[in-house]
């Protein structure tokens, strides 16, 4: 059968074909008349409908544009193939380090995102109460200068810190880097975005104990120990790493044909645990006791790395002296792991040479986030499994080394100036300053001082973080919100005074660097096709919105183009350069970098740390009041931590993620809402039948926090007490009652890093 955008969607039938075919690297061929005819005579069937129908019967030659996907952390090498100056099928790039050729559903589909009916046009203006939804479309030059007023406005009246800046979660490296330079210059650095809900509370216990985010060497590894995270559903088997693989998940795939051991730790009995060789089910929240028992193992029957730690790690008697308390019988009580399987599998990871484990996105939406990941980079230090060959290594570019290819950092590009203002979140997370909740806490008690805007890029505020109620009140309070998006968001509707229209990644240039086995990937994303409608780029109206305000002379860039020359000074290739072949590996690489000084700026042997060793005390911590030791705390999202907020919510809810989408984005795509049309929520029979409910019943999941309305699932796969909840619904075009976050609890959260218990949070089901 030919595959057609049409017949794809049928023989996908369920999440596990879609993530065979994105496995297996299947690609999209050019569509036919009869496709193009199929597309529209099913429009009243689907969410919605391409707008700009792809050409048919036309002899025009096709080009084929060598770029990068957008839609997720990925960004699969993709091919463009443009047909009179429309973009007609996406293909995946063979010639891509990353994915050679693989493509997922995501990035086949996102022709129709494309030429999406629901695209924003031109700048809209509100003209009602905010929520209201009545808008005004105007000039980009009305956009300019009403913009301008109220910055001014504002910094004039209140100071420019007041100004709040949020970009959302990097899936493209422009993400982090649009309009940095402007607020830089404007006189703020508050960004408060979504880092408390990505990788970067990892990051943050990481990079304090060791200097770095490690990447899994899978190419070379004897054991894979994959903890609280779903390759196989996520499409992201490591963080950034390319491992000249074809298909996602095919480093994983590829070490189990070579016998290597597959051990999956989660909640869910996941599309991952499904390929495991061993599956350990985990109560929710309870990781660090978990590690904190596996460590206990390790030390009390001397299986740790002797030499590495002598040489390496600072503070190994206080640690030993605090894993004491955690032995595997305490930590079965508590995590549902039975001891002899605690022990067992702290054998088998100390004792394997070459183990990498991998710890998973979900393991930074717990309210005891930082220090459970803190207990497992300590557990891979003392058994010696830091930048060796086959375990978690310190590749170039992962986020975090010393030695950059890029002009940026996790929280943007290098400014020409720094803010001169005190950071919203200075006093309460002072090693976390860029997360929403702290600034949210500012907002409502006036201390450091009161925000008083917003300015919003590529993030769906409101609905992303818990706590979505409290959100909506508390930033409504603001005197101007701006955001720009390519679709009025339901973060757009309730909050925004105006909204500018931005391209989509097939529409600009950007770039993406990749961490790699020989050095570091630099790939430049390149425009496909003209921006459409009255769209501008994100560096278009940065540097167009300083020009009308005066604060353009003097800009690191005037162009898109020279934008990208600046952003990749640092990789020694040019522009032009990139242009000729869009994939650039640069540098080189190293195992136990620690040993020749590579993990270091100085260039002197060691870690990137305080005192260039492995911080098991940490130090930062201490000096900033937190916790040097990794001691478990309870999640407050748990009956352990909560019990009795648990005696009327008896269910540990934790979010889910699927193949289909990412985060809130890309339920309005036709073709990818056909396969997966509703929210969800899965129980245990036991937990079904314990409330009198049955598979596909309505239901509704309530909380101290909320409420919102899902599809029942029943299923062997969840953990009895245990409910797995869709996250990502509840933007206008799909189920405004079902944002899983209206249940999250977002003023008690990770004293470090601000995350919510969004893995983690009490809650109950009653039918609809």
């Amino acid at each position: 059968m030919r595959l057609t955008r049409r017949n794809f969607m049928k023989a996908a039938g369920g999440a596990a074909a879609f993530a065979g075919l994105a496995l297996a690297g299947c690609a999209s061929p050019k569509p036919s008349a009869s496709d193009a005819a199929d597309t529209q005579t099913e429009a009243d069937a689907t969410p919605s409908t391409p707008t700009k129908e792809i050409p048919t019967g036309s002899t025009s030659p096709i080009t084929k544009v060598r770029t990068t996907c957008g839609n997720c952390h990925n960004d699969c090498g993709v091919i463009v193939n443009v047909q009179d100056g429309v973009i007609i099928s996406i293909e995946g790039d063979p010639d891509h380090p990353f994915n050679k050729g693989a493509l997922c559903p995501k990035g086949q589909a996102f022709v129709d995102t494309v030429y999406s009916p629901d695209r924003l046009r031109s700048p809209m203006k509100r003209v009602g109460e905010r929520g209201s939804g009545q808008w005004e479309a105007i000039s980009w030059e009305e956009a300019y200068q009403f913009i301008g007023e109220e910055l001014t406005k504002i910094k004039d009246t209140h100071g420019a810190q007041t100004l709040l800046y949020t970009n959302g979660a990097p899936v493209q490296n422009i993400v982090r880097n649009a309009f940095c330079e402007f607020y830089a210059r404007y006189g703020t650095n508050n960004m408060v975005g979504a880092p408390n809900l990505c990788f970067v509370p990892r990051l943050v216990a990481l990079k304090t104990t060791y200097g770095f985010r490690d990447e899994e060497d899978y190419n070379n590894t004897d054991l894979i120990i994959c903890w609280a995270g779903n390759p196989f559903a996520s499409l992201r088997p490591g963080a950034y790493m390319c491992y000249e693989k074809h298909g996602s998940a095919s480093p994983i795939l590829d070490a189990k044909e070579r016998g290597v051991k597959l051990i999956v730790i989660d909640p869910i009995f996941t599309e991952t645990a499904a390929k495991a060789d061993q599956y350990i089910p985990i109560k929710p929240g309870t990781d660090g006791a978990l590690a904190n028992a596996m460590a206990n193992v390790v030390l009390s029957e001397d299986l740790y790395d002797h030499e590495f730690v002598e040489t390496w790690c600072h503070g190994f008697d206080e640690y030993r002296e605090c894993m004491e308390q955690y032995t595997p019988e305490w930590a079965e009580g508590i995590t549902g792991v039975p001891a002899d399987t605690i022990r067992e599998l702290a054998r088998l990871y100390a004792t394997t040479e070459r183990a990498a484990l991998h710890e998973g996105n979900s393991l930074a939406l717990h309210s005891n986030c930082v220090q459970a990941v803190r207990s497992i980079g300590c557990l891979r230090a003392i058994c010696g499994k830091l930048d060796k060959e086959g375990c978690n290594c310190c590749f170039p570019n992962v986020v975090g080394h010393p030695v950059p290819v890029e002009a940026g950092n996790p929280t943007g590009i290098k400014t020409t100036v720094v803010a001169d203002a005190v950071n919203v979140n200075t006093t309460r997370y002072p090693l976390f300053l860029n997360g929403l909740p702290g600034a949210l806490d500012a907002i409502e008690t006036g201390d450091p001082y009161t925000p008083r805007g917003l300015m919003g890029y590529h993030t769906n505020t409101i609905m992303a973080q818990g706590d979505y109620h409290r959100n909506r009140d508390l930033l409504r309070t603001l005197d101007f919100i701006c955001y720009t998006d390519i679709f009025m968001t339901e973060t757009c509707e309730q909050l925004a005074d105006i909204v500018l229209p931005d391209v989509t990644w097939a529409e600009r240039y950007d770039y993406r660097t990749y961490p790699h086995h020989d050095g570091a990937i630099v790939a430049m994303r390149q425009p496909a096709i003209e921006p459409l409608y009255d769209c501008k780029t994100p560096y278009a109206m940065e540097y167009e919105l300083a020009t009308s305000m005066g604060m353009a002379e003097g800009y690191p860039w005037t162009t898109d183009e020279e934008f990208i020359q600046y952003a990749l000074g640092p990789s020694g290739v040019s522009f032009e350069e990139y242009k000729k072949n869009p994939v650039q590996l640069v540098g080189t690489n190293e195992y136990k970098k620690y040993e020749t000084g590579g993990l270091r700026a100085d260039g002197e042997p060691g870690f990137d740390t305080a005192n260039g060793k492995v911080l098991l005390v940490n130090l930062p911590f201490g000096k900033n009041g937190y916790d040097p030791l990794p001691n478990y705390v309870p999640a407050f999202g748990t009956p352990e931590g909560s019990p009795e907020l648990a005696e009327q919510y008896p269910l540990i809810g934790t979010n889910r993620r699927t193949v289909h989408y990412v985060h809130y984005k890309y339920r309005n795509n036709p073709y990818l809402r056909e396969n997966h049309p509703e929210p969800e929520l899965s129980l245990n029979p036991a937990d079904a039948a314990e409330r009198n409910l049955k598979d596909g019943d309505a239901v509704k999941a309530v909380s101290h926090r909320g409420e919102a309305r899902f599809t029942l699932r029943v299923s062997e796969r969840v953990m009895p007490g245990v409910a797995w909840v869709d996250g990502g619904w509840g933007n206008p075009w799909d189920e405004p009652g079902s944002n899983m976050n209206a249940l999250v609890d977002n003023v008690t959260r990770d004293p470090i890093s601000q995350s919510p218990d969004i893995s983690s949070f009490l809650m109950d089901v009653v039918k609809a």
